[in-house]
């Protein structure tokens, strides 16, 4: 059974120590960058060509800001593992672009947990510990993190040591 991972942590700092866990899955990875300005009709959606290094790795990568469950769905037909980078920066690109629409904002996360319980392949959900601010974003990022803790089979803290 694939492991789903939500993994707590400084994410400009522990692209290695990320990177080496989905490397335990097997040789072919793939990435998911919410990153991404959703606007932006040439990546958003789209498969990039070349792969992307991420911590001393290479991915097979997506640069998906919103519909997020497709590009894992996608990369798991023939990825071992997936990294689904900063949860909390897609809170806050979901709850822009979304802003007055709470039911597309609960589809994406539903959406994301189906794929998860799939176990289609190992699934490493990337995230800064969340903040507890009242913002739109800060909010569904605390949801989210409740969400998908259901779905996971293990939850690593690097922020700690």
């Amino acid at each position: 059974m694939a492991r789903n991972i939500l993994i707590l942590c400084d994410p400009a700092r522990a692209a290695a120590k990320v990177s080496a866990i989905a490397q335990t899955s097997g040789s072919t990875l793939g990435f998911v960058n919410t990153c991404v300005d959703p606007l932006a009709p040439k990546t958003s959606g789209s498969r990039i060509e070349q792969e992307r290094e991420y911590g001393g790795a290479s991915f097979h990568a997506f640069d998906e800001p919103l519909s997020v469950a497709t590009a894992i769905a996608q990369l798991a037909g023939y990825a071992d593992a997936i990294i689904v980078d900063r949860l909390d920066d897609w809170a806050t690109r979901l709850s822009r672009f979304y802003k007055d629409d709470s039911e597309q904002i609960t589809a994406e996360l539903t959406s994301v947990s189906s794929v998860m319980s799939a176990h289609l392949a190992d699934v490493l959900l990337v995230s800064a510990l969340p903040s507890q601010g009242k913002d739109e974003a800060a909010v569904l990022h605390r949801r989210m993190l409740d969400e998908f803790r259901r779905v996971c089979t293990e939850v690593l803290d690097l922020t700690r040591g």
